[in-house]
């Protein structure tokens, strides 16, 4: 265990990795960002919801390269 890791707020575990899976962060209806949620690995509270990471840079990178096509 990591020293100076948290305690999940429900079972009160020392939290030093989480568990990771993937939801869809909306707006209104429509699907906008691939997203992610981090569970406790002791009880499967969600312990916070975040854009994933990966995602997000593959999308940079696809606009990147768009844009640098439609110059040449």
């Amino acid at each position: 265990m990591t020293s100076g890791s948290g305690k999940c707020p429900k079972c009160e575990m020392p939290v030093s990795q989480v568990r990771i899976q993937q939801v869809d962060v909306m707006e209104t209806r429509k699907a906008e960002w691939r997203g992610i949620t981090l569970i406790c690995p002791s009880c499967n509270v969600v312990l916070g919801v975040a854009v994933d990471p990966i995602d997000l840079k593959n999308f940079v990178v696809e606009e990147v390269v768009q844009k640098l096509r439609s110059v040449q």
